[in-house]
């Protein structure tokens, strides 16, 4: 029995360990994806591309905050090059939101010690409101 169980506690361990990491790697992709989905339409609302801009970086990092999102480090890439398309031409806003996630407290061996998520989002603009770039 004693044999037995020196072997099964250390596999249930590591089995347990590679579920919270797989876990913790999903949920913040969701996180991240949701962030940079909302980071688009905030963008969107937007007349200038350059307010654009700093709005989406904004609403993502508040909704990175707000989500508690483990990220050791974040980035957010936000294109706005949609502005300068003239009313009446379909244009786009286009965030990007990169995590590191940190996996090094779940002492599992093989597993890195952070991994990088990202989450992208495209948002059309209002085809026929003004825009300035």
């Amino acid at each position: 029995m004693a044999v037995e169980v020196v072997l099964l506690v250390p596999a249930l361990v590591l089995l347990l360990g590679v579920f919270v990491a797989g876990w913790r790697l999903w949920s913040a992709r969701t996180q991240v994806t949701d962030a940079a989905a909302s980071a688009a339409r905030a963008a969107t609302l937007e007349t200038s591309g350059s307010v654009a801009r700093a709005r989406a970086h904004r609403v993502a990092r508040t909704n990175l905050e707000v989500l508690r999102v483990p990220c050791g480090s974040s980035t957010i890439d936000v294109d706005v090059s949609g502005f300068a398309r003239p009313p009446g031409q379909p244009a786009q806003v286009r965030v990007d939101v990169g995590c590191t996630v940190g996996l090094g407290d779940l002492l599992v061996p093989g597993l890195p010690g952070s991994w990088r998520v990202h989450g992208t989002a495209s948002q059309t603009m209002d085809t026929f409101r003004e825009r300035q770039p």
